[in-house]
């Protein structure tokens, strides 16, 4: 059994640890900058510090892109993936440490997801897509085959993304650019 925290208090966080449990994973704290939150379901929350439980794997529950990114960069722990235990990843798809496939998503063969993604519940991510670190695709959207989606963008919930289409990157290292996309 793996030892988990989750960094993030909201509803977010409940979901994958959720998620954690089912693929009997523990989660065996919290950390929030949130002082007031001091245990979500019995289980504490603390402020982060590196010396807590360093031997466990921790997963960044933020669903801000450019947060998650800034809270990430700062991590002691080792990152670990989630992925819920319906949701269906074809055997060559590679996903980035951070990153969480939650519950009914489906990934098909030859995807690349990248670092601290979130693939939200009844997603599907056809073949050969590329989703770059720090992006959020919200439940029941579609990308398309071929699609590449650019560091930090979010694809709005039941939407669709054409095949082979590219968006563009929303930020590049600490830079956030200026996108009017939908």
């Amino acid at each position: 059994m793996t030892d988990w925290i989750i960094y993030g208090g909201g509803g977010h966080a409940r979901v994958i640890a959720d998620a954690i449990k089912l693929t009997g994973g523990n989660v065996i704290a919290y950390f929030d900058d949130n002082t007031s939150l001091s245990s979500i379901n019995d289980v504490p929350v603390f402020s982060y510090s590196e010396n807590i439980a360093p031997h466990a794997k921790l997963i960044v529950a933020i669903g801000n892109n450019l947060l998650r990114k800034d809270v990430a960069r700062n991590i002691a722990h080792q990152f670990g993936t989630v992925i819920h235990p319906k949701a269906t990843v074809a055997d060559d798809v590679v996903i980035g440490e951070g990153s969480v496939v939650l519950a009914g998503s489906v990934i098909q063969s030859g995807a690349i997801i990248g670092k601290h993604a979130v693939v939200n519940a009844n997603v599907t991510v056809d073949h050969d897509v590329v989703l770059d670190d720090f992006t959020s695709i919200y439940p029941n959207a579609y990308i398309g085959g071929g699609a590449k989606v650019g560091m930090g963008a979010t694809i709005a919930a039941c939407s669709a993304v054409a095949r082979l289409i590219e968006i563009p990157a929303v930020f590049e290292n600490d830079a956030v650019m200026e996108l009017d996309l939908y």
